[in-house]
């Protein structure tokens, strides 16, 4: 994950200088005389401006910070196989692939509201077979068909600015994840494609270094606290889905 100290201070300045724009833009107004509502009104305006483009700005730095890089078809043949078969199978768009440089098994879904990206780990590669990796990668497109996924994305870059990690909750919902588990064995019909994808990873480990602010962004745990995160432990993904 990436904690390079300079991108923190550009995504700071960014803040500030989009917070400080229009309060200037206010103060300027009201020495030029300008009415009361007209200030007000544009006031507003210019900071509503300022927070939309400073959230989709936002979602490219939640990208970067999980530091993957581009999994290219020559590199990775398997992976862009495995997701070529599922999207023409079901007709989902294929979203734009990346890996990132980790032993654990796990894969992150982020969108900037046009496209979607996943990022999976070589340990999802180099430790699920092609029956398991087909099961973890069909929940992953199941998550880039939820509408929230764009917003939830872009929610991990105001939980990383000290103003809003207060107000901000990135803890995921248990009953929410298991739905998405039924949904994704719905694409495979194979339910125990994905148990033994999660014991699997259980075992090998999902932690990701670096993840707190986006942890709601990954399939698995990637926090190593299940407590705090609400992702469930796999033991109860795996009980869910042997009852189907």
């Amino acid at each position: 994950m990436n904690k390079n100290p300079a991108n923190s201070i550009t995504t700071s300045l960014f803040f500030i200088l989009s917070i400080s724009l229009p309060m200037g833009l206010g103060v300027l107004l009201s020495v030029l005389g300008m009415q009361l509502w007209v200030f007000l009104a544009i006031g507003i305006s210019s900071l509503f401006v300022s927070l939309t483009l400073l959230g989709r700005w936002g979602t490219r730095q939640v990208q970067t910070r999980i530091s993957s890089r581009v999994a290219t078809q020559k590199e990775f043949p398997r992976l862009h196989n495995a997701i070529d078969g599922l999207c023409l199978s079901h007709g989902i768009e294929a979203p734009n692939l990346k890996v990132l440089d980790s032993s654990a098994v796990n894969i992150a879904v982020t969108s900037n509201g046009s496209n979607n990206t996943l990022s999976v780990t070589t340990g999802t590669l180099m430790n699920l077979g092609v029956v398991e990796l087909e099961a973890l990668l069909a929940q992953a497109l199941i998550r880039t068909q939820e509408p929230r996924i764009s917003q939830e994305t872009q929610k991990s870059f105001w939980i990383s600015l000290p103003i809003f990690r207060y107000f901000l909750r990135n803890k995921v919902e248990t009953e929410e994840v298991l739905l998405l588990d039924q949904k994704s064995v719905a694409l495979t019909r194979f339910p125990p494609g994905l148990i033994k994808a999660f014991e699997i990873s259980d075992r090998i480990g999902t932690f990701i270094e670096g993840s707190a602010s986006t942890s709601h962004l990954w399939l698995l745990d990637p926090t190593a606290q299940l407590a705090t995160s609400g992702h469930p432990s796999a033991s109860l993904r795996c009980a869910a889905l042997s009852e189907l």
